[in-house]
């Protein structure tokens, strides 16, 4: 996953910890706020979908801006699973607080089939923390 044609950008990222240390360490941040990694994936599904049929910035539930930019083309998951996410990007912005995040179709994917929230330093690391406060994401249970 550091390099190579599929890994182009690197999903690893500068992290220098197993692929296993970084799943782990991402589901100890989650635990005890009771938040599963569907429950982040389910929310970036949400805005995903609240974008894709839009054109340019949407206000979505008077609280996000939300703005997907389409590219042309898939991605292979690194899981070798036989997913192919769209190179699409959303982006996220909380009006309450300023903040934004923004994760391709497959951070989707990955967060919730696999736990994988990439590493430190990846182009596309999804920080599971930070994900939580700006999308407000409360526990599904």
């Amino acid at each position: 996953m550091r390099s190579g044609q599929l890994a182009a950008h690197q999903f690893l990222g500068t992290d220098t910890r197993s692929l296993k240390d970084i799943i782990r360490h991402d589901q100890l941040v989650l635990e005890p706020l009771g938040i599963t990694n569907q429950d982040i994936a389910n929310r970036m599904r949400y805005f995903t979908e609240k974008a894709a049929g839009g054109l340019g910035l949407q206000v979505v539930d008077d609280v996000f801006e939300v703005e997907r930019e389409e590219h042309k083309g898939d991605i292979p998951c690194p899981f070798a699973d036989n997913v192919q996410a769209s190179k699409s990007i959303t982006r996220v912005k909380n009006l309450r607080t300023g903040r934004s995040v923004s994760w391709s179709d497959l951070n989707i994917h990955l967060v919730d089939e696999h736990g994988f929230f990439e590493g430190h330093g990846a182009p596309f690391r999804v920080d599971p923390a930070e994900f939580v406060e700006v999308l407000e994401i409360k526990a599904s249970k």
